[in-house]
């Protein structure tokens, strides 16, 4: 995502700004959900005294169309960015809350109406990929209308929107997290119907069998065993013809050498393989996009969007 500053973006702005983004992206895993673009186009001072639509329609005439961050004089101390996407109508059904009497409030002069969120910057990249992937709408994240009241797009937006989360908590944050999508071999995986590994999640008209890195393995890759995830464990089903994933796990038979065994697991964020939050880590891990959230053992999320990551291979020699 572009980062536009209309202020100097001095060393400890920039800091600030990666830092918060990096949180926010889990970039301590290697495999960041984004990674903010400061280049050349990012310090536009000549920008300090316009207007927010007043800058989309310049970097428009630039033809620079993109959604982009916005990091202005107050970013430093709240900490906020602003999120500037479109000055199209048609996205934000503003033909359908003007025809319920709530059109967005205009303004003298202005022919279009600019739509964009003050939000946290740790909060930004995991808002902007559950609603890039289809998984919502800026509608949400935005004081807009709940047709009863009408969107300003001059509203300070002030406190800045968050979704309260604690990106740097491994307990709060641990399902956020990009989960690795695997492939490891016969000798890297235990199967298993102990019920401390299965943790009971097993439906009843299937085997109670799972599959879970050995410890070993776990440790070495960075990521958590089934056994140490319990019932919570994303495990992805084995059959003779390919590999697919379901939720919960189910298992025909147990696995043979020269079997190839698919799994999805959470990192470790206690293994010293990753560095702390905020801190990018120094190569990547076996990630794919991210994967629907999962809050407790018994509930799902809301589906997303996501495309099926191509398996990276788990390799205890490559990743130790």
């Amino acid at each position: 995502m572009q980062v536009i500053s209309t202020i100097a973006l001095t060393p400890n702005l920039r800091s600030m700004v990666q830092y918060d983004f990096n949180v926010g992206s889990f970039a301590q895993f290697g495999d960041p959900w984004m990674i903010p673009r400061m280049d050349h186009r990012t310090q536009r001072t000549d920008f300090g005294n316009m207007s927010h639509l007043a800058i989309r329609q310049h970097l428009d005439a630039e033809n620079f169309t993109e959604d982009f961050v916005l990091v202005d004089a107050h970013t430093e101390q709240s900490h906020a960015i602003w999120w500037v996407t479109t000055t199209e109508d048609s996205e934000f059904m503003t033909d359908l809350v003007t025809g319920l009497g709530v059109p967005p409030v205009a303004y003298p002069g202005e022919n279009f109406t600019l739509w964009q969120s003050h939000i946290l910057t740790q909060d930004f990249a995991y808002e902007y990929e559950g609603i890039s992937s289809g998984g919502g709408s800026m509608d949400e994240i935005i004081p807009r209308f709940d047709f009863n009241v009408s969107y300003d797009p001059h509203d300070p937006q002030d406190p800045p929107y968050t979704n309260g989360q604690n990106y740097s908590s491994k307990e709060e944050a641990l399902y956020l997290t990009i989960a690795p999508y695997i492939h490891a071999t016969f000798a890297e995986v235990i199967y298993t119907n102990d019920p401390n590994i299965t943790g009971g999640n097993i439906s009843s008209n299937a085997p109670p069998w799972c599959v879970s890195l050995t410890p070993e393995a776990a440790h070495l890759s960075g990521l958590l065993s089934a056994a140490q995830l319990s019932g919570d464990a994303a495990l992805m089903e084995w059959s003779a013809f390919g590999i697919w994933g379901t939720w919960p796990p189910y298992h025909s038979r147990p696995p043979r050498p020269g079997d190839v065994i698919a799994l999805t697991l959470y990192h470790d964020w206690d293994n010293p393989r990753w560095p702390p939050p905020g801190v990018a880590g120094p190569f990547p891990g076996p990630t794919g996009p991210p994967l629907p959230p999962r809050i407790k053992s018994s509930q799902q999320c809301a589906p997303r969007k996501i495309r099926r990551p191509r398996p990276a291979p788990l390799s205890i020699a490559a990743t130790a």
